[in-house]
């Protein structure tokens, strides 16, 4: 989490598009990470330039993103291709436009600068080019807005070569409700991946990733734990080029996943734009994961027509938070395991959709737990002070593993009522997060299996699932523990009636004789 002077600084940058009556957050952060991308290309080659000067040698052409000569750029007219410009490589760099004036800033960056990030030949952008195809320069007749916001991240400060701190930069200015989407508390994706403990080697996918977020902690979650295996060359490409898969249908979002992964060092991250509920497009997916981690979105519809069959199959439905937990099912190999934020209904909802998917991870799959968490979790507010849409829903994490061949027993039921953060629009920090506990309490569930209906956590059988319906409501279950209140004996509270009323008869006498009643 970004403080102090680099904060500020993020914040400044905001004011300036207000400032300039660019107020949308989509459009604020789709050109700002944009520019933050380009930065980002110059600062890693100043990087690789230093350090090869170190060492008295010249850096490998091939692994630099401005080479020496002249970039050309092409199009296709009329079947066929021309060249559209020449321009020397180094007038591409950050270091070398970043001083010019706002007319002449604005047209390097949008004539050559934009295309040259943007052309699908350029392989030294990485996969940046597909998910930039519906990008459009957002600063005509905006120059001065343009060279404020290029002098303010020219600052020491917003070095890209550190993907610690820009990572954090980049996230914070994502946590302002993107396209009209929230975004999973940092807290909660990092409580999941505690929970889940990702592996070196293993291939993770959220399939619904908004600005990556899982993906991320995931991979910092796997660079804390394995440094050491990390170090082999073999391992350090297997992190960044196979382990992290996610997919966004929203082209900006996808762009904005894609960067935020390359800022954590995840190099070559597999990021695709197609909706994996819709046709054949899980096809190449389905089976090949050993986790999932996911928060779907929770009020959306897809016609039947353009839905997996294979989907409808495990639960035949238009709801999309019950096609994405029945996909994230298929996605999974034998062994894998999931861990996704669900809206309440689909715990208890009793239509066919949900008791199919129910009973299907509960009698086919491996259900392990529900861990619910309390209102307003997301009730996060964007710098503007509104609260995101979705705020104030309950939701849980379902928690289950893919066996094809059921092996449910007992049921992990766990009650969190405070995640460290008032439930309101402000979410200030606060004492008593259940987190810590929800955490060392699913490392152990064996114990689990002792505790009483009436803690904040316990195990159900199975079989008492299916009695109810296959209702997973955690209130279905517990018991509410009553406090046993102590009366006074009904002698001493006659006896204390007796003495008011005749304390009564005696002020009421005296007040007559005070009235000369008694005359």
């Amino acid at each position: 989490m970004i403080t102090g002077a680099l904060k500020n600084k993020v914040d400044a940058i905001w004011q300036d598009f207000y400032n300039e009556n660019m107020a949308q957050v989509s459009d604020i952060v789709n050109q700002l990470t944009t520019l933050m991308f380009i930065k980002m290309l110059d600062d890693k080659q100043n990087a690789t330039e230093a350090q090869a000067a170190l060492l008295g040698i010249e850096p490998p052409q091939e692994d630099l993103v401005f080479k020496k000569g002249s970039y050309k750029n092409y199009e296709i007219i009329d079947g066929e291709r021309r060249l559209k410009f020449e321009i020397p490589y180094e007038e591409l760099r950050w270091k070398n436009f970043k001083n010019l004036n706002a007319i002449a800033l604005a047209k390097r960056i949008k004539d050559y600068v934009i295309p040259f990030i943007r052309d699908p030949e350029n392989k030294t952008v990485g996969r940046f080019a597909a998910y930039a195809k519906k990008y459009t320069f957002g600063f005509d007749d905006k120059e001065r807005l343009l060279t404020s916001v290029v002098d303010k991240l020219s600052a020491p400060d917003f070095d890209f070569t550190n993907t610690d701190i820009m990572g954090d930069v980049y996230e914070y200015m994502c946590g302002s409700g993107i396209s009209g989407q929230y975004r999973t508390p940092r807290h909660i994706i990092d409580m999941a991946v505690e929970m889940m403990k990702p592996r070196l080697g293993e291939r993770i996918i959220d399939p619904a990733m908004g600005t990556a977020g899982f993906l991320i902690e995931a991979a910092k979650y796997v660079k804390t734990h394995y440094k050491n295996e990390l170090m082999n060359v073999q391992n350090a490409r297997t992190f960044s080029e196979s382990m992290f898969v996610g997919c966004d249908n929203d082209p900006n979002m996808a762009r904005i996943g894609y960067m935020n992964c390359i800022l954590h060092g995840i190099k070559d991250p597999d990021i695709t734009m197609d909706s994996l509920l819709e046709s054949e497009n899980v096809a190449k997916y389905a089976g090949k994961f050993d986790l999932v981690l996911a928060n779907p979105p929770f009020s959306g519809s897809l016609v039947e027509s353009a839905t997996n069959g294979k989907i409808l199959s495990i639960t035949k439905t238009k709801k999309t938070e019950l096609l994405f937990v029945a996909l994230m099912d298929m996605l999974l190999k034998p062994g894998g395991r999931c861990m996704t934020i669900v809206p309440d209904g689909v715990l208890f909802g009793g239509d066919n959709a949900h008791k199919q998917l129910r009973v299907e991870l509960i009698d086919k799959q491996k259900l392990i737990g529900v861990v619910s968490m309390p209102n307003g979790i997301f009730m996060s507010s964007s710098k503007k002070g509104s609260a995101s849409k979705g705020a104030g829903v309950k939701t849980s994490f379902l928690i289950f593993e893919k066996t094809n061949k059921g092996g449910t027993d007992f049921v992990w039921f766990y009650n969190m009522t405070n995640d460290g953060y008032t439930l309101d629009v402000k979410r200030a920090p606060i004492e008593g997060s259940n987190i810590p506990d929800v955490i060392v309490r699913f490392q152990d569930l064996e114990t689990e299996k002792s505790r009483g209906r009436d803690e904040v956590s316990f195990m159900v059988p199975v079989q008492e699932i299916r009695d109810n319906g296959y209702d997973l409501t955690m209130t279905k279950y517990a018991i509410t523990k009553r406090e046993a209140k102590t009366y006074r004996p009904t002698s001493d509270i006659l006896a204390d009636l007796e003495q008011a009323n005749e304390e009564a008869t005696a002020m009421l006498a005296e007040l007559k004789k005070m009235l000369g009643g008694d005359k």
